[in-house]
């Protein structure tokens, strides 16, 4: 890629007067290809519309302040492939907005607002290299924020934990075809339903293109986790903050012979709240 030497001035100062703001940006062989406000109050309107200036910008995350508005002023970014946010405090609607970037591969939401369920996700369908979506932090995102990534059939990867996904909303994967990735996890609240249990993976072990899996902060069996032999392309299981231990891990080691188990043990405080939460689960 060759950049006109005015082009190349221009990127400089508008890089040079985010830095000064916060912004911090990546760049490869010498060329802007990622930004991240992690407090987008420090920044204006015309400060985000600038980025349309930085030749092949793929990547951009945003902090603290992002709402409907922020996403408007980014504008049109031709090449933009990740969009990263932790804090919106948007809506449905401006999601919906999304569908603008048509290079977009890959959007995740961290702590999203209350005004952010989900319910426009299908829009993001006619995105034709879409595939990768996490949502994490959220009551509001539900059983029925499910039905709507549901839709997104091109997924390959898809993360959520400490959400108000129950077993029940996460059956909704079943109806993903292509999903080669997938962490779920548990949002630790013993007022709702565990969604992860050994029932969890008798519809786990029927999402036969998954290739790797994550399961975060649950209380599992190894006779349950030996299920998931039925996934012929399964190549990582990772027991994150899991309730185990070094025989369970051994036993299953030789229940999945061609696949590479990985366990983090959960701290003291996160296997009291387990504890807990598979308790609930039981009543």
């Amino acid at each position: 890629l060759v950049i006109p030497v005015k082009a190349a001035d221009a990127a400089t100062d508008i890089v040079a007067a985010l830095k000064a703001k916060g912004a911090e940006f990546t760049e490869t062989k010498g060329v802007v290809t990622g930004v991240s406000f992690r407090d987008c109050t420090k920044f204006t309107a015309e400060d985000f519309a600038r980025l349309k200036q930085l030749p092949l910008l793929k990547q951009v995350s945003l902090g603290l302040g992002c709402n409907d508005a922020t996403f408007a002023a980014l504008g049109d970014l031709p090449d933009l492939e990740n969009l990263g946010t932790n804090g919106f405090s948007g809506t449905d609607e401006g999601v919906r907005t999304l569908t603008r970037f048509k290079k977009l591969k890959s959007l995740s939401f961290f702590h999203p607002g209350k005004d952010y369920t989900g319910a426009t996700l299908p829009a993001l369908a006619e995105l034709p290299g879409f595939e990768s979506l996490t949502v994490g932090g959220s009551m509001k995102f539900n059983d029925k924020s499910m039905e709507s990534v549901a839709q997104l059939k091109g997924l390959k990867g898809f993360r959520t934990w400490h959400t108000g996904v129950t077993h029940v909303g996460a059956i909704q994967l079943t109806a993903l075809p292509n999903l080669a990735s997938l962490t779920l996890g548990h949002d630790l609240n013993p007022a709702y339903k565990a969604e992860l249990t050994d029932d969890s993976l008798t519809m786990l072990s029927t999402i036969t293109s998954l290739e790797s899996l994550a399961l975060m902060e649950a209380k599992l069996s190894v006779a349950a986790l030996a299920k998931l032999k039925a996934l012929p392309k399964l190549k990582r299981l990772t027991l994150d903050s899991c309730i185990f231990s070094d025989s369970d891990l051994a036993a299953l080691k030789k229940e999945l012979p061609k696949v590479d188990v990985r366990w983090n043990p959960p701290t003291d405080a996160i296997k009291q709240r387990i504890e807990a939460l598979a308790q609930s689960a039981t009543k």
